[in-house]
């Protein structure tokens, strides 16, 4: 145990040096910090900028970070990095507490595990770029993974998820995993946790909070960014930069049918005990119907990456070709994050985003095609499951001899 914190804090030290040193060395945190200021010095919370970036955040976001703008920013960037590089292991360490991984470690392989894979992956490029940039999103994932680890009877099951969603609307989608997998009380009480947090903003920031949510500012996704830009992960994201042009709402067909599909897989796999998976279909669907989905907000789906490699690994003496055909595909995705391959294309403008190379178009979309892949796989595999416990009866019956399934025939004749 020793050895793995003590090899987890060296790659912790390294990536935060790396970030420190990095041109846009905590951009997202400064607009946050802005915002908590604007909440303190009673300035308009959505005309503040910073390097250009708009503060587009609910007002709960902004209170949220209030205690930072008060403090000097040197200590502002040391308060986030150790957030982020203690969250990290934890992240790991919850997501390997759902069911039924759970079952298949202890608390403290579970440990272990969850700080070796934590010292490779802080530089998987979602994970180093939420640190780099002064991000939450890493702090966002513990809080969902919080909530799916407590027991079902538990009174606060779902505040945390909706103190998520209080801060970025995305983890609003485990609201609704939650109810499809019939935890009822903690989806009630993961909506009246968020609703606090709109009342929050209502109460303290009334302007703010009613151009936010009266006026359905937070639908407009043009006011975080343009859908072509090419660091943009989500689907419509992947549709711009393919179609060459900003996509229209008829394209919007093609999220809700995305989205009932993965939140409907998500569900499947949690009500048969499968929180695991649940988590992990319901995580990339959230990122890929999410109108922007910048690469680091796929740190939440990084858990599910992990998750998958473990099972792959406990199936190699049940299946050796599968495992080591699925752990190949797995190793070859984190190696390409992990290296740096992906997302380092050069700097482009609003044209050529949307008339972009074959090579650098798939660079670009390499999350989106992860994702929709990850879905297909599911889908696949559920379908033949289906299949398979159709065909079972009828197998069974067709395995009989007519003497089995007629065993009293030969006492009645001789009688």
């Amino acid at each position: 145990m020793r050895r793995l914190t003590a090899a987890y804090l060296v790659s912790a030290v390294t990536c935060c040096v790396i970030a420190i040193m990095a041109t846009a060395a905590f951009v997202d945190l400064h607009v946050y910090r802005t915002g908590a200021a604007a909440i303190l010095h009673g300035t308009w919370l959505y005309g503040i900028h910073w390097w250009g970036l708009p503060f587009t955040y609910p007002p709960f976001a902004a209170l949220a970070f209030t205690p930072l703008a008060a403090v000097p920013w040197w200590l502002t960037v040391g308060l986030m990095l150790v957030a982020n590089v203690t969250a990290t292991p934890v992240m790991f360490y919850l997501a390997l507490r759902l069911p039924p991984v759970s079952a298949w470690l202890t608390r403290a392989d579970a440990v272990r595990l969850a700080l070796a894979v934590a010292a490779a992956a802080i530089f998987l490029e979602p994970v180093y770029t939420t640190v780099a940039f002064g991000q939450v999103n890493i702090l966002l994932t513990v809080l969902v993974l919080v909530d799916l680890t407590l027991p079902a009877d538990s009174a606060v099951k779902g505040v945390a998820t909706g103190i998520a969603a209080g801060i970025k609307l995305y983890p609003l989608i485990f609201v609704l995993y939650l109810a499809a997998t019939r935890r009822f009380r903690a989806a009630v009480v993961a909506v009246g946790t968020y609703a606090a947090t709109i009342a929050i903003g209502y109460a303290v920031v009334p302007s703010a909070s009613e151009f936010y949510y009266g006026d359905l500012t937070f639908l407009h996704a043009s006011r975080i960014g343009r859908y072509s830009n090419d660091w943009n992960e989500s689907l419509l994201g992947a549709v711009a930069r393919t179609i060459g042009r900003e996509p229209g709402t008829r394209w919007l067909i093609l999220v809700v049918l995305v989205g009932i599909a993965g939140l409907a897989l998500a569900a499947q796999a949690g009500r048969r005990g499968d929180d695991a998976t649940g988590y992990g279909l319901c995580a990339v669907t959230a990122l890929l119907v999410t109108p922007i989905s910048w690469t680091h907000h796929w740190v939440m789906a990084v858990p599910a990456l992990m998750l998958a490699a473990l099972a792959a690994w406990r199936k190699r003496h049940e299946s050796p070709a599968r495992a080591r055909l699925w752990l190949a595909v797995i190793g070859i995705l984190t190696v390409f994050l992990w290296s740096g391959l992906a997302r380092h294309q050069p700097r482009l403008s609003v044209r050529q985003q949307l008339h972009l190379s074959a090579f650098w178009q798939v660079d670009s979309e390499v999350y989106v095609i992860a994702g929709i892949a990850a879905l297909a796989i599911a889908a696949t595999m559920y379908l033949h499951s289906r299949l398979h416990r159709a065909r079972e009866p009828v197998l069974a019956t067709d395995q009989i001899s007519p003497q089995e399934r007629t065993p009293n025939l030969r006492p009645r004749m001789s009688e």
